[in-house]
């Protein structure tokens, strides 16, 4: 009768344990498993090969979903609060632009500027997008509706606006309401992808500013609310 130390097994497991033996892990797999795992190919092989390229698809459909979610997506921008800067053609034909987003890490170097995606305080359901006027720190002078005339951005908020003429009738933004917590930000807009005769990259380095804002000084102290 054979040893219960001479099974496979135990035999695999009692090598493991030392590296000198010669019997690894990958001999172990070659001289007993070889015979598996070549039926497993066979059986894949006689699957039709268009039903192989759905699966290797279904495969790939988590790893596609994270890098949605998390690293770009693009976005058809509706509405016309943004306008002359997108949807430029808006008026004239029922066009829509589409912008790149990046989705990593948003509001990491955040800048007066830049364009950016989130959810709208009101109704967290419905997604944004508007100009950063200002930062934290900032004073703005505000526009109708907002109740008072002048407003300082809290710590961890933004000011947002949009840049339609008739700001009133167009724009839903921080003059409605308040400044915009930076946890509600989901994206940063890289650049216009369409329509393709505009396609260029969106900087907030090409941006005037605001003469409504009062920058902060690096001296000055931050409100918390």
């Amino acid at each position: 009768m054979r040893s219960w130390l001479h099974r496979p097994f135990v035999r695999f497991r009692i090598n493991s344990c030392f590296p000198s033996s010669s019997y690894s892990f990958l001999q172990y797999l070659r001289y007993h498993n070889t015979t598996h795992f070549q039926n497993i190919y066979q059986r894949y092989q006689r699957i039709p090969l268009i039903l192989r390229n759905i699966l290797s698809f279904i495969t790939w459909l988590p790893v596609l979903w994270c890098f949605h979610i998390h690293v770009f997506q693009l976005m058809w921008v509706t509405g016309r609060s943004m306008y002359p800067f997108l949807n430029t053609d808006s008026d004239r034909r029922l066009t829509r632009d589409v912008v790149a987003v990046s989705m990593w890490n948003p509001t990491k170097g955040l800048k007066r500027g830049d364009i950016v995606i989130f959810r709208s305080p009101s109704n967290p359901d419905k997604v944004a997008v508007k100009r950063i006027i200002a930062l934290e720190g900032d004073t703005v002078i505000t526009r109708d509706p907002y109740p008072i005339p002048r407003q300082e951005v809290s710590l961890g908020h933004i000011w947002v606006e949009g840049e339609h003429p008739e700001h009133t009738r167009w724009s839903y933004d921080s003059n409605t309401y308040g400044a915009v917590s930076k946890s509600l930000i989901i994206g940063k807009a890289m650049g216009v992808v369409w329509p393709w005769s505009r396609r260029s990259w969106i900087s907030a380095d090409g941006w005037r500013g605001s003469s409504r804002v009062i920058e902060r000084r690096p001296d000055d102290g931050l409100h918390i609310s």
